[in-house]
């Protein structure tokens, strides 16, 4: 049996000790931990860098973003806007201003102003929603030359105030060069009246403050930089500031300059008197100067026709070139008169006598009219250095309205075309360039005049208002050109005028 089956010898285990070598050891679990940790701060590290520079990217406000952007050169400097590539936005006047942001929390109001600014940082690129600009009249209280550390290092800071809602505070930056700075200061004058106009201004807000005592102030800056000039003279020039000191933030005048400031104009109006409601509007004012260009950068010429004199012999001219027409023998030229509020020729003047003159081709609706401001003046108009003026009878083409009519549109916009207003008046008081004028009995349309309607006048600079007491009449061939009208709460109306034609 033990053939058949023979008995099995045990394999030999083949092993490596006969080889005298040893079995490897199972390696350590630490190192496999290590790694795990190490990748796992790599991917955080990852994550906290692409989140960072997404902050960054998107906060260029806060002092870190801002400087590092400046720093790699992500982000220009403020620019220069002109009038045809300005940011779309949307025009508020104080009582909008406080509508919208009045009832805003704390909270909101520093989200508001964060978003504001960022928006002003980046030349308004990518700007969520529409650009608030600032329009009205305001008076200013004082003004603060800027420092280096300030968030505007060189030029002006004004505190204003608006006419109609004292609760509306205005800090207007004027940003330039060191070396203009001083006459920008002299210039900028407590009682000075800035003008604030939607056809003339491009001010944003960037930054909005509830004081202690519950006014609200905004911050603004002329984004176009362009050149003032006051009534009294002077002329300011703005430029784009080069950089910005972030770490300062705003607003640039704390809650003690703005005390100050109350109480130096209140100082300034205790010397002055205390203004009764019929009171003109400050003598000095503050004025945008700047000519309007088209989109391929050259200035519009509105078109105008000049009137024939009368003759059996003559028809009626037709639109060709532009002549000036010989002297007549009275002292009034022959001039066209401007259209009327319905579209047709208006009546003649019965105040006082004027020279014969030819009613030109009635002009339809569908004339395109041209803006008034910022045009050039024609062969036979003259400019002033304020603003361009004409002979009477040769200015843009506009509605033509009495004291009634303007009634009628105050707190509307009417900067869109030329308006100008014709009328009877009496001179009720004169300071330096302006004059405020009361209507008579009747405007040229027979409709009756309330007393509460005043005609606040500007003139050119060097030429003398009429004095208190004068008679002022304006036909269709002299009207003063219309920049605004206003209801103050009391029910008066103000009309903003300017003097456009020369003798």
């Amino acid at each position: 049996m033990s053939e058949l089956f023979p008995r099995s010898t045990p394999r030999r285990r083949a092993s490596r000790e006969g080889f005298n070598e040893r079995e490897p050891k199972p390696k350590s679990e630490g190192s496999l931990f290590v790694w795990t940790i190490f990748i796992l701060l790599l991917v955080a590290l990852v994550a906290v860098c692409w989140m960072g520079t997404l902050y960054i990217f998107g906060h260029p406000e806060l002092p870190m973003g801002y400087s590092v952007l400046t720093k790699f050169k992500k982000l220009e400097a403020p620019k220069r806007f002109s009038e045809i590539a300005s940011p779309k936005g949307e025009f508020l006047d104080a009582k909008k201003l406080l509508a919208r942001y009045n009832t805003m929390t704390p909270r909101q109001l520093q989200k508001e102003s964060d978003r504001l600014l960022r928006g002003y940082i980046r030349n308004y690129q990518n700007f969520d929603g529409l650009v608030p600009y600032i329009t009205g009249n305001y008076t200013l209280l004082d003004s603060y030359e800027l420092t280096k550390d300030d968030f505007f290092q060189s030029g002006v800071v004004a505190i204003a105030q608006d006419t109609e809602v004292p609760n509306v505070l205005l800090e207007n930056i004027y940003p330039t060069d060191a070396k203009v700075v001083p006459g920008l200061y002299r210039s900028l004058l407590t009682g000075l009246d800035i003008q604030i106009h939607r056809s003339l201004d491009l001010s944003p807000v960037i930054h909005i403050e509830r004081l202690p005592d519950g006014r609200l102030k905004f911050t603004t800056i002329p984004i176009q930089y362009p050149s003032y000039s006051t009534t009294q003279g002077g002329a300011i020039t703005l430029e784009p500031p080069a950089t910005l000191n972030v770490e300062a933030g705003l607003p640039v005048l704390n809650t003690k300059k703005v005390t100050d400031a109350d109480q130096h104009y209140a100082s300034f109006r205790r010397k002055q008197g205390k203004p009764d409601t019929t009171s003109p509007a400050p003598s000095n004012a503050l004025m945008a100067v700047r000519p309007a260009v088209t989109s391929d950068g050259r200035t519009p010429e509105p078109p105008v026709r000049p009137a024939a004199p009368v003759t059996p012999s003559t028809p009626p001219p037709s639109a060709g070139p532009i002549t000036e027409m010989p002297p007549a023998a009275t002292p009034e030229p022959t001039v066209m008169p401007a259209i009327a509020v319905n579209g047709s020729n208006p009546p003649a003047q019965q105040a006082t006598p004027a020279p014969a003159v030819t009613t030109p081709t009635a002009v339809g609706t569908d004339v395109p009219l041209k803006p008034f401001l910022g045009t050039q003046a024609t062969v036979a108009s003259t400019t002033n250095g304020k603003w361009t003026t004409y002979k009477p009878g040769q200015m843009p083409r506009g509605r033509l309205v009495g004291v009634s009519d303007a009634r009628s549109l105050a707190s509307a916009d009417v900067s869109n075309q030329p308006m100008y207003l014709q009328g009877d008046f009496t001179v009720t008081a004169a300071a330096g360039t302006r004059s405020v004028l009361r209507a008579s009995t009747s405007d040229p349309t027979g409709a009756a005049t309330t007393s509460n309607t005043r005609v606040i006048v500007q003139y050119p600079s060097g030429k003398r208002p009429p004095e208190q007491g004068d008679q002022v009449n304006r036909g269709s061939d002299r009207p003063f050109l219309i920049t605004d009208i206003r209801r103050t709460p009391d029910g008066q109306v103000n009309i903003y005028v300017r003097e456009v034609t020369s003798e």
